[in-house]
């Protein structure tokens, strides 16, 4: 039932999605809320948040003048430990990329440009190639027969990203199993005051890495920390702990998903079913970052006057999320929809407009090496028949957590 309010235009009709995370798969629901309509209301942490699920109206959402994402629109309600990452500074500490909008957002833009030009993430490609081909090796040697089996996300998917961002960003040998744990606690554990810890330990974790940068490698850290000095430096050092922290974040769990993704559907299909030539790995990832987004609904936008979007109430200062999940597909779509011919044509999982993901061909270039790699050392590999998948999500972040695969 709609409710007509004072602007004449009626609120949403509320539904639900699954707002905490959990051992499932979130897209089913995800989808069946969108099919509601164009835009809805979901009861979230004793309030609302919108969701606009039509195809052209997040297209409308993601480049609207007036959805603002800058940090200083997040209400007070919404400012729960170990809930926004990105809200926690205080804006005035250090603003993040994607918490905030205008010559703010263009400045922070402008200092990561360089560490992902073309010619760095050829060179970046070059180190996934490397850590892949390891990764690799081991895998071969784990096997002990017919039979063996192994968990691709935990052996394979997401040892490359967190490995290379590790590399890239310059974080000492011994930091990696400290950030898996770290980021599995934050993401996905539905006990709010462990995520609430581990969103402190992994702000220590970076903030002790700038402010005593010994034991760094060279990397985006200390390049970062090398424009931070002086009294004609380009960043603070609170900017460096905070910019840090979102690569972290972006930079591997994304990435991780989106190979598990990219793989579980090759798995699942016959050996000759399955991408050979370079432009089928491209067109592969394509239709996995189409069908399965890492997040599903990204980040915060907030209305900054009443909005009219498709016939409905946005009032001021709500809430909003556009869901990536529903604008992705087609009408009549369900969740188990991928057809590598359609090569992902017009998906919006890296976002549109001035916010549209700036390492999005860093994270492309990684999937497709650790795809090729897989399916060129085990042509043969098969999804295991004793052991399911399992996933691991909310409505705003989704991931598998077991991808069984035989290594025949």
């Amino acid at each position: 039932m709609n409710v007509t309010t004072k602007t004449g235009l009626p609120l949403p009709p509320e539904t639900t999605m699954p707002v905490d995370p959990g051992p499932f798969d979130c897209m089913p629901d995800l989808l069946a809320a969108a099919r509601v309509a164009p835009v809805v209301r979901i009861p979230y942490l004793g309030k609302h948040a919108w969701v606009v699920c039509d195809p052209e109206l997040v297209r409308i959402a993601l480049t609207h003048p007036q959805m603002a994402k800058d940090v200083t629109w997040v209400p007070d309600w919404m400012r729960r430990p170990g809930l926004m990452v990105g809200s926690q500074p205080d804006p005035e500490y250090a603003r993040a990329m994607i918490m905030s909008d205008g010559e703010d957002h263009a400045r922070i833009r402008r200092m990561h440009a360089p560490v992902l030009s073309p010619r760095n993430t050829e060179r970046w490609g070059e180190r996934v190639s490397v850590k892949v081909d390891g990764f690799l090796d081991e895998l071969a040697q784990s096997r002990s027969g017919e039979t063996a089996e192994v968990n691709v996300v935990t052996d394979y998917t997401h040892r490359i990203p967190l490995a290379f961002i590790s590399e890239m960003l310059g974080l000492p040998l011994e930091a990696e199993r400290q950030l898996r744990s770290i980021t599995d606690v934050m993401l996905y554990s539905s006990d709010y005051p462990a995520r609430t810890k581990a969103v402190r330990s992994l702000y220590e974790a970076v903030e002790g890495w700038v402010r005593n940068p010994g034991p760094l490698r060279d990397g985006v850290i200390t390049g970062l920390l090398d424009s931070s000095d002086g009294p004609d430096a380009a960043v603070t050092e609170g900017e460096v702990i905070v910019w840090t922290l979102g690569m972290i974040i972006t930079g591997y769990e994304t990435t991780g998903s989106l190979i598990s993704a990219s793989l579980y559907e090759a798995l699942r299909r016959p050996p000759e079913e399955r991408p050979r030539s370079e432009e089928d790995i491209k067109a592969w990832v394509e239709e996995a970052l189409r069908v399965h987004p890492p997040f599903p609904h990204p980040t915060w936008r907030f209305a900054m006057t009443d909005i009219d979007l498709g016939g409905y109430l946005i009032p001021k200062g709500a809430p909003v999320q556009v869901s990536i999940a529903a604008a992705n597909r087609r009408p009549g779509e369900g969740a188990d929809s991928f057809e590598a011919e359609r090569q992902g044509q017009g998906h919006l999982t890296f976002g549109l407009g001035m916010h549209y993901c700036i390492g999005a061909s860093l994270v492309r270039l990684e999937a497709q090496i650790a795809v090729r790699g897989f399916l060129r050392r085990f042509p043969e590999a098969r999804l295991s028949t004793g052991t399911p998948v399992e996933w691991e999500s909310e409505w705003m972040i989704r991931r598998m957590s077991v991808l069984p695969a035989v290594l025949s």
